[in-house]
């Protein structure tokens, strides 16, 4: 076996040398991308623009009695005294469960617990999150709903980039705190901040029955809706349906909080061409026993029925035909309390305007 010669040498050594060179430099280079990559965005995420509050509709606790708008579009996720909206589908996985599988979103959420003494459910909920290492600012006083509110912010890291960044809006009305939360995942947070805002300023309270009144009678403050084709108010002690829509275009439905046969339905399908008098006549064989009239909604003629639908229960619906659409209103009220009923119901039919 022949030794390498001095030569040799010189040239395996200059070879490692270069090849050292040659890792260091790209080592270099990549760094150098990489800084580039979080400058315009870490991991190579370009940074979320700012979100504008767009279209909204309104969510009602259907017992609690709480309002709020968000997005419209968004996910609902609802129960009895608590209500949680997503901007996007799986965002409630990824908020569940930070660390698993599930969309990297926003949340908004409200929370609506009983207690004795909801100052010290604040103070437990900062000492609770304190000891799973959330980052907690100092609470700042803000005022929501007319009521004196505690606004807390926090950062939550779950690792491997999962950051959540939001705030808490803790409301304390007797022995009830209203949670509201508004959080998102890493930029999504900032990016959200005009939407956040819009929603917090949407929230209603509860409100106390008037002493005196009728609980089961239409309330006279009043809702605004946006059905698309157009908007319309109801009485804000009305909760959302959820009817079948069917062939419909437009569905919206609601239902008195204290009586289950009181009852107001929106919904719109294609004329076809035909005029009202043609759509009325091929509709009002479906009533029997109805008397017919005419109205005005939202400054078309419209043509209606009246009937009874059960032996205590009252209907009467509108017929309009407008850009060759049908809008049909169907409302229903209980017999003995017809003066009540149709009042509230006139103010529906005369705020509807078409867009």
């Amino acid at each position: 076996m022949m030794l390498p010669t001095r030569f040799e040498h010189f040239t395996i050594i200059s070879y490692i040398i270069w090849g050292y060179t040659m890792k260091t430099t790209l080592r270099f280079l990549a760094g150098l991308v990489c800084t580039f990559m979080l400058l315009g965005g870490c991991g190579g995420q370009k940074k979320i623009e700012p979100v504008a509050v767009g279209e909204m509709e309104m969510y009602k606790d259907p017992a609690v009695g709480f309002q709020i708008q968000h997005p419209k579009g968004w996910v609902v996720n609802a129960q009895v005294g608590r209500a949680a909206f997503y901007n996007a589908a799986e965002v409630d996985k990824k908020f569940l469960d930070p660390t698993g599988a599930g969309t990297i979103g926003v949340e908004i959420a409200v929370t609506v617990t009983k207690s004795p003494n909801p100052v010290d459910a604040i103070k437990k909920w900062r000492e609770e999150r304190t000891a799973e290492f959330y980052q907690l600012q100092a609470d700042q006083v803000v005022t929501v709903a007319g009521k004196e509110a505690t606004k807390t912010a926090f950062s939550a890291n779950y690792g491997n980039k999962n950051v959540i960044n939001g705030h808490h809006i803790f409301i304390p009305v007797d022995s009830t705190l209203y949670d509201l939360s508004f959080a998102g995942f890493g930029d999504h947070y900032n990016a959200y901040a005009a939407v956040f805002d819009a929603t917090l300023k949407s929230f209603q309270l509860p409100k106390a029955p008037e002493k005196g009144r009728d609980e089961t009678l239409p309330s006279e403050t009043f809702a605004e809706y946006d059905a698309k084709m157009f908007t319309f108010q109801y009485p804000d002690n009305f909760n959302f349906t959820n009817p079948p829509k069917g062939k419909n275009e437009i569905v919206a439905g609601f239902r008195s909080d204290k009586r289950q046969d009181c009852n107001i339905l929106f919904d719109v399908f294609g004329a076809q061409g035909l005029s009202l008098e043609k759509v009325f006549d091929q509709n009002r064989g479906r009533y029997k026993g109805a008397t017919a009239g005419k109205a005005t909604v939202g400054g078309q003629p419209a043509m209606t029925v009246t009937l009874s639908a059960t032996k205590d229960v009252e209907r009467r619906v509108y017929f309009t035909v407008k850009n060759d659409k049908v809008v049909r209103i169907t409302m229903d009220w209980f017999k003995p309390q017809r003066t009540e009923y149709l009042a509230a119901y006139e103010k529906v039919i005369s705020s509807i305007k078409f867009k």
